[in-house]
Parts: C-alpha cells; sequence; structure tokens
C-alpha cells in the first residue's frame, strides 16, 4: 500500500513564545532532518533544528534517531549531530521537525507534547546553576551537572505526558561556559532513567542551544498514533526482496560486531576496536606513533589486551550487560557495566590518550565528563594535550588553576615497568579531571574554553613554544576545530565540510591521497543516507542498500534519486563551508600522516604511490604534507564536480539478494 507523503514543521520563535505549525510545501527538497535543517539554515542562519525521519513510524530497527541541525560554534560552521532513539518518543507529538528562533530572555526549557487531539508547546524559565550544583535523585543519590538537571526536568513534567511517555534532552555547564557542549538523554523506562545516556555530542550544539537561544532543556512526547508503515509484513517484503531473510534476521547478520561477536569473545565498540588496535594504538597524547612498533605491540598487550579489554570482557560481555538505546532494536549495542556505558571513543580518548588503561579510574573520568555535558572527543583531545604540556614542562599549570608542577601527580611512563596499570591509571583520571574543572570555573583557565585550537595558539604567543604542535586536530574557519575520532588514518584528518563524524572513508587500507579524497565523498553521500533518514549508522549494511527502495515503494509519487539527492546535499555543504577548510597547523598531524605511511611500509607493501610517498615525506617533510593534503582536497573538489553518477553504489546488482558480509 502506498501512502502520500506528509510532513509537518512545526516553528517556536523563543523571544516571543508564539509558535506555529505547517506542512512542508516541497516535499522533493526536504526529505529528512538534515534537509530540513540544512534549508532552514541557508533561509534562517540563527535557525536550531531537530527532527526525525521518514521512516521513524515503523518496524525497522535503528530507524529512530534524533537529529540535530545548527550553525555550530565550536567547528565555525553548519554541523549535523544525533541522538539514538530519541525518535521513537518525539514521533508522538506528531510533526517532523522543529525549528527554533531567537532567544528566549531567560535560560528556559521548552516543552512539546500532543493530548486529546492538538500539539502542547510552553516555555519556562528553568534556574540551572542550582540544579547543576546538585540535585537529588528519588533513590537519594546527589546527582550535578546535566544528570541534575536531566532529573529535575523529569520530576517537575513528567506527570504531564499521558504513562510517562516523555523524553528530556539537556545539557551540562560545559555548554554555559565553552563552545563544546553536547545536548545529552537518558530513556525513561518504568518511571525511571535507566544508565544508557545517549549523546548529541559532536559540534557542540549544546552551546549552541544554551549560548545562543537559551535553551537549556527540551521535553517532548506524546499521544499521537501513526499508522504508516506499521505493517511488519510490509517491512519483512522489503527485505526479503533484497536479502532473502525477514527485517530482524537481516539486521542481526549485519550488525553483528555491535552486539557480540563469537569469533573474537567481545562485541561492541569498545571491545572490538580495542582488540584491533595493535601495532596503531594511539596513546599518551597521540606519543606512541613515535614508538617502535615492538613498543606499541607490547603497550596494546600488556595495557589494553591483558587489563583494560580484559576487564570490560569479563565485567560486560561475559555477564551479557547489553542495552539499547530506547527504542527497540534487537542489536543492543549499549555495552553496561552498573551505571557506565562503555563506547570505544570516549573510553580511548579519555582513556589510553590520557594514560588511563583501568575500567575503574577511566569509568570516573568518563562519568564527569559526562556530567559536565562536553563533546568527550573534543575534551579528550584538549585534556591529553594538557598534560603533555604539564609532563613536559612547557607551561606552568599554576597559571591555568591546575596543582602545581611539585604536585603533579599523574604517570605518563609508557614502559609496562614503570606504570602501575590501576594506580598510576587513577592519579591520570583524577589530573584529567582538574583539568576539566579547570576549564570550567577557573577564570586562569578562560582561552581552554574556547577549544584546543584558540588555546594552543594563545599559550605559543605568551610562552613563545609551538605547543599547537603537540596539539591533534583538524582546523576550520578562523578558530573552528575538531579533535578527530580515533582512527590512526588520513581519513579522519581530511579536509571535508564537516569533520569529527564518519563522513569520510576511514578505512585503513593505504589509497593514494587523489583517491581517498574521493572516497571521501563517496562516503559522506552514503552516511547522509543514515542521517538524513535517521537511521543509526550500525546498520548501514542493509540501510544504504534499501532505505531508498522502501521510501519509493511506500510513498505515492516518491520519485526521487536518493543516493543523487544525498550527493546534491553534499555539494551544497561543502560549497558553502569549502572556503573555510584550511591545512594542517600542527605538526604532529602531520606526523600521524606520516607515521601512518611508515607503517605500511613495515606491514610489507611496496606499491609505487606509498614508496613516492615516503621519499617525499623524508626528504621534506613539510613540502610533503602540504603535497598530500592538497592532493586529498583535489580528489574531493574532483568528486563533487564529477557528480553523483561517479560515485559507485555501495552494493553492486551482483550482491543484491544475499547478505554482505558484517
Amino acid at each position: 500500500m502506498t501512502y502520500p507523503i506528509i510532513q509537518r514543521e512545526l516553528t517556536i520563535h523563543l523571544q516571543n513564545k508564539n509558535w506555529y505549525l505547517r506542512p512542508i510545501e516541497d516535499e522533493e527538497k526536504i526529505l529528512g532532518p538534515v534537509d530540513y535543517g540544512w534549508h532552514r539554515f541557508n533561509l534562517y542562519p540563527d535557525s536550531f533544528t531537530f527532527g526525525e525521519g521518514l521512516l521513524s513510524g515503523s518496524s525497522i530497527p535503528g530507524s529512530r534517531r534524533l537529529v540535530f541541525s545548527s550553525w555550530s560554534s565550536q567547528w565555525d560552521g553548519f554541523y549535523v549531530s544525533s541522538m539514538g532513539g530519541a525518535a521513537y518518543t518525539f514521533h508522538g507529538v506528531g510533526v517532523n521537525y522543529v525549528a527554533l528562533r531567537g532567544m528566549a530572555a531567560e535560560p528556559s526549557v521548552v516543552l512539546l507534547n500532543h493530548k486529546a487531539g492538538e500539539i502542547q508547546v510552553r516555555i519556562e524559565p528553568v534556574n540551572v546553576e542550582p540544579l547543576w550544583a546538585g540535585y537529588a535523585s528519588p533513590q537519594g543519590e546527589r546527582l550535578i551537572g546535566f544528570y541534575a538537571l536531566q532529573q529535575a526536568l523529569y520530576d517537575r513534567y513528567a506527570k504531564e505526558y499521558t504513562k510517562g511517555n516523555l523524553r528530556i534532552c539537556a545539557i551540562g555547564p560545559a555548554s554555559k561556559y565553552t563552545r563544546e557542549g553536547a545536548i545529552g538523554s537518558s530513556p525513561i523506562r518504568n518511571g525511571a532513567f535507566t544508565a544508557v545516556v545517549d549523546w548529541a555530542g559532536r559540534g557542540g550544539l549544546g552551546s549552541r542551544l544554551f549560548r545562543r537561544h537559551n535553551i537549556a532543556g527540551i521535553v517532548f512526547g506524546g499521544e499521537w498514533e501513526d499508522p504508516d508503515l506499521r505493517d511488519s509484513a510490509e517491512i519483512d517484503a522489503y527485505f526479503l526482496e533484497h536479502f532473502g531473510k525477514k527485517t530482524i534476521q537481516t539486521d542481526l547478520a549485519v550488525t553483528e560486531k555491535y552486539r557480540y561477536v563469537p569469533e573474537f569473545e567481545t562485541g561492541g565498540t569498545f571491545g572490538v576496536n580495542m582488540r584491533d588496535l595493535n601495532e596503531r594504538i594511539l596513546s599518551f597524547n597521540y606519543t606512541s606513533i613515535y614508538q617502535p612498533v615492538k613498543s606499541r605491540l607490547h603497550q596494546h598487550e600488556n595495557f589494553i589486551l591483558n587489563h583494560y579489554l580484559k576487564q570490560f570482557n569479563e565485567e560486560t560481555i561475559k555477564t551479557k550487560k547489553f542495552q539499547h538505546c530506547g527504542e527497540p532494536c534487537p542489536v543492543v549495542c549499549k555495552k553496561m557495566f552498573g551505571q557506565y556505558k562503555k563506547d570505544y571513543e570516549p573510553y580511548h580518548v579519555l582513556g589510553p590518550q590520557v594514560g588511563v588503561f583501568d575500567q575503574r579510574a577511566a569509568e570516573q573520568l568518563n562519568d564527569f565528563v559526562d556530567a559536565m555535558g562536553f563533546d568527550s572527543i573534543q575534551t579528550g583531545g584538549t585534556v591529553a594535550w594538557t598534560m603533555e604540556l604539564v609532563h613536559g614542562g612547557l607551561i606552568d599549570p599554576l597559571e591555568f588553576g591546575l596543582p602545581p608542577a611539585s604536585e603533579m601527580s599523574f604517570n605518563w611512563a609508557e614502559d609496562s615497568s614503570n606504570f602501575d596499570i590501576v594506580t598510576d591509571s587513577m592519579k591520570n583520571a583524577r589530573y584529567a579531571i582538574n583539568i576539566v574543572s579547570a576549564i570550567l570555573f577557573e577564570p586562569n583557565a578562560e582561552w581552554f574554553r574556547n577549544g584546543i585550537r584558540v588555546a594552543a595558539k594563545e599559550i605559543d604567543k605568551r610562552y613563545g613554544i609551538r605547543s599547537i604542535d603537540r596539539a591533534v586536530f583538524i582546523g576550520h574557519g578562523d578558530e573552528g576545530c575538531m579533535v578527530p575520532n580515533q582512527y590512526w588514518v588520513p581519513g579522519m584528518l581530511s579536509p571535508m565540510p564537516m569533520m569529527g563524524k564518519y563522513f569520510v572513508h576511514y578505512g585503513v587500507e593505504f589509497l593514494a591521497p587523489e583517491l581517498l579524497g574521493r572516497k571521501n565523498v563517496e562516503r559522506m553521500t552514503y552516511e547522509l543516507f543514515n542521517e538524513n533518514s535517521g537511521i543509526c549508522r550500525f546498520h548501514r549494511k542493509w540501510s544504504e542498500t534499501i532505505t531508498d527502495d522502501i521510501l519509493r515503494a511506500h510513498y505515492d509519487g516518491l520519485n526521487v534519486n536518493y543516493k543523487a539527492h544525498q550527493f546534491q546535499l553534499a555539494r551544497e555543504i561543502y560549497e558553502r563551508e569549502a572556503p573555510k577548510i584550511v591545512y594542517w597547523e600542527s605538526e604532529r598531524v602531520i606526523d600521524m600522516v606520516m607515521g601512518y605511511l611508515v607503517q605500511w611500509e613495515s606491514d610489507g607493501l611496496r606499491t609505487p604511490v606509498l614508496v613516492e610517498w615516503l621519499a617525499r615525506f623524508r626528504e621534506d617533510k613539510t613540502a610533503a604534507a602540504k603535497a598530500y593534503w592538497s592532493e586529498i582536497r583535489e580528489g574531493i573538489r574532483g568528486a563533487f564536480k564529477d557528480g553523483s553518477d561517479a560515485i559507485p553504489e555501495s552494493f553492486t546488482p551482483a550482491q543484491q539478494g544475499k547478505l554482505p558480509k558484517p
């Protein structure tokens, strides 16, 4: 059965509390929340948008991410960040997209509800500072920061929502004091928050929400029921046609990494990625890249395999402490230990990168950073860099509100014979917590609130040094920057228009830089299949294959070429952001690229292209790096110029009808 495609937007003017609801008029240009956010951003740059995908009312697992879009002060450009499972509850409001405009007169919360057949919108003030400082949970636990605000909003407003069917998005102090605040939300089950917290973490959109719009929380839910795409037989038919298996069987087959991998006896992003690091381990603010292969393998075996990962496997994997993000999903990718959710990227950058290799220490550090409402990856990169500067005596910690060097109680000895994994990890974690607290609350640490790039340049002016050469980030615009995702690959350092996400090719295989640039564009296009559909990228091995077929078959009159649509969206973002893309400003980033090439040489690869690039780097590292970066950029330009027809399909016709390998 086909249905007309009907989408509705809700616009809220925060300054006067007026709001209106209207249908989306151009249905073929706006097919999802990224389309909508980009459209609103170009019309009204002050807009902050969030919304769901066209499949969020279906029974398809992983299709209910809530997608936020806005200008990002952290990145200095348009940015998209999404949150797992939240659209499962948002769908009950009865709108597809919400646009916030203007600025509330005081810190406020936006309330969205659907009761008695009507949409309800309110804006109410909330005094966030005393709540962030401390709030008691119903169990008597003292909560701080994001956790405290989220609980306080629940206690205040839950009774307004039928059967407690609501979800709350909230921020922490990082959104007020820095550019790097995240938006967090915990699923609610049986009248209480679960231990799972999902984040729209990258891009600092929590800071944008609070500092530009004065909004500290969004509460939503409702009674609206959607009959569309509820027929599981219809959904199964699409999967049977393409993969020969029903929906759930297909999904389980292609998401093994995120659930449990019997071959490895581990699972989830933390388990699989930590296991596979080997000689490509990144630790102690990336200084591991300067160690010989033997030393890196030794560190991986002794610090991670035999302790950090071993703890995780014994405490989480063997006991099957798995949960989902708030929507029914068989992947149960959230790997838990008590109140702590173990994901690879935060537990890596706020783990080995800051000299923490013990779960107890990592839990304390990660939990504090979450409570403060930070982008964990960005914060970890800043903290690791700061610890290296203090450890090397390059800055005086007293000037920034940190413990003096004489009391410097952390240990960055990379040799296991000089490092007590439990004791020293805890020392390092506590010093890292001191840094995070200083960034937020110490007047002398104000530079750090504008990001690692700004802080490095200010420190270098004061001290006459090159601290920036020890910082790892991708710059954008005058002050924007992004600490890369935690993979030692040049794709994560590429000159793309929206970094810090997986909108790049991040495979470890060696590619010529021009080809890498083209692969980045391909990956961005297909990642937008997921972001613009509100589908979790963990399900991408089916979503990139059949999302377009499902939409065309289900919605009457929708004859859009889905790949061309996403490509055009990517190209428009690129064309606007390209003038702000800047070359690498840190020598360590250059060293990471060269180290990546050297690693392939040590692995026995001898292709002419690799040999040529290594020779150029060894002759003149600076010139070679500039040329390498420029060739990636030319590949990106060329791919966008050539058009979507030049991008191959993710799955060829020969692969249709069988499951892709996980």
